[in-house]
């Protein structure tokens, strides 16, 4: 699959809410020799220790990734999610982290999108009929370009309230052909109230 991203580690998460993964293609040879009997062997399953981030849960494609510790209300959680192209490949992720309640803002928001970007062309949020905005890229790195920003109450409650969202990217390539992903908002709701602050 080609241009595919790869949820990067918890712990990367955190300090660097996003990552891509370079492109890549692979190839299939996994055909063992006629004189080799395969046995199936059982997966170990470990639980993540202290300071381990892992998947906590997950609703529809959205996931609830967190930072292990001894109390689960203590845990560090963002919630993530993969935007595909028509063709199913994945091109860029949102990443979002609820803030402390009192601010104007109530989410911090992380656009990944890949190197090549069209940084002048931002990156452009719609959910469902509502009013398009634009939000500038804040850097790139060696893995992608970012685009960070805050969501107020009324932003996420119309998340919660829609059915999908279309994140708009451009590329140098081709700043004539926009892309138009799909954020899916199918569980949304329920992945904000792990978030939410209480």
């Amino acid at each position: 699959m080609k241009n595919t991203l790869i949820p990067a580690v918890i712990a990367m998460l955190m300090m660097s809410p996003v990552a891509f993964a370079q492109e890549t293609t692979t190839e299939e040879t996994t055909q063992a020799p006629a004189t080799t009997e395969v046995f199936p062997v059982a997966e170990e399953v470990t639980e993540p220790q202290i300071g381990d981030g892992y998947l906590r849960e997950k609703h529809a494609a959205w996931e609830v990734r967190c930072i292990k510790a001894e109390d689960v209300e203590a845990e560090e959680c963002r919630l993530f999610n993969l935007l595909d192209d028509p063709d199913g490949n994945a091109i860029a992720q949102i990443d979002m982290q609820a803030l402390p309640k009192g601010g104007k803002a109530v989410a911090g928001i992380d656009i990944a999108t890949p190197l090549g970007s069209l940084l002048t062309a931002q990156v452009i949020v719609k959910i469902d009929a509502g009013k398009a905005k634009r939000y500038p890229y804040t850097w790139c790195d060696q893995l992608g370009c970012y685009a960070r920003f805050g969501m107020t109450g009324a932003e996420i409650a119309a998340m919660k309230k829609g059915a999908k969202a279309a994140v708009v990217i451009s590329s140098v390539a081709a700043p004539d052909k926009p892309l138009n992903l799909e954020l899916s908002l199918a569980g949304f709701t329920a992945a904000w109230a792990a978030i939410e602050p209480k």
